[in-house]
């Protein structure tokens, strides 16, 4: 009997002992959680809850970087909006008599991007080159996919009526060296933004066959990981917009 009793008794202690660790962990995870929004993020990306702008981490720097921007005050010829495939790009360089604005922004999607349209805006650009979806893809449908665009070109419209904007294709990716999208579903994004170029009197832009080769795959030669380039290759990328940064 004292034994048994005994053994009630440990199970009770280590039972206390359980909750109490769930409470604090529990606890734990709330305060992280307020502070850095890390899980209410990944649900945002895809598409399930709505953070509030100052949540994100790098609303600060936002902030910053656009004040940065209308203090230049400079009307750029072209603003180049997107990912960190965009960041990668170097079309100052490539068009030296003309003022351009890189605001590509590393692991960027379009939720991330609707946030910068006042840094866009702060840049005042005649031309807004915009790629878009890369990393979006990856969590959400096509459906979202259209629904995120919609909401980023009404809020361009909206912020800078006056600019002429180039809706620029989803490069494909090397499924084998880690690209996450299947290109046929980059493909059908890519129709979708096709339509809405002309819905919202845009000029589309095909880099997706640029840079697809004979597997409809982005050739490994070209890309460090399956998705980004090496910088000697956005010469194409170049090549094809040249006549838009001059018409």
């Amino acid at each position: 009997m004292r034994v048994f009793k005994k053994s009630i008794s440990t199970c009770k202690l280590l039972l206390c002992a359980s909750v109490l660790t769930n409470l604090l962990l529990t606890g734990a995870v709330y305060v992280y959680e307020k502070h850095s929004h890390v899980f209410g993020m990944v649900l945002e990306r895809r598409d399930i809850i709505r953070l509030s702008d100052k949540a994100h981490s790098d609303y600060w720097a936002r902030v910053g970087w656009t004040n940065t921007i209308e203090k230049l005050r400079i009307d750029f010829d072209a603003a180049f909006f997107g990912n960190s495939i965009t960041r990668g790009s170097d079309f100052q360089a490539t068009f030296p008599d003309k003022k351009i604005i890189n605001l590509g922004y590393p692991g960027d999607n379009m939720t991330g991007m609707l946030r910068r349209v006042p840094m866009l805006k702060a840049s005042q650009p005649k031309k807004i080159f915009i790629m878009a979806g890369t990393n979006d893809l990856v969590h959400i449908s096509l459906e979202e996919y259209k629904n995120r665009y919609i909401s980023l070109l009404d809020a361009i419209k909206d912020s800078i009526p006056h600019a002429q904007i180039y809706i620029e294709s989803v490069l494909p990716g090397n499924t084998e060296l880690g690209n996450e999208v299947p290109n046929t579903k980059i493909q059908e994004a890519n129709k979708i933004a096709k339509q809405l170029s002309t819905q919202y009197n845009c000029t589309y832009i095909n880099l997706y066959d640029l840079y697809a080769d004979d597997n409809n795959q982005l050739p490994k030669e070209i890309t460090r990981d399956g998705v980004h380039l090496y910088p000697q290759y956005y010469d194409r990328w170049a090549d094809i917009i040249k006549q838009y940064i001059y018409n």
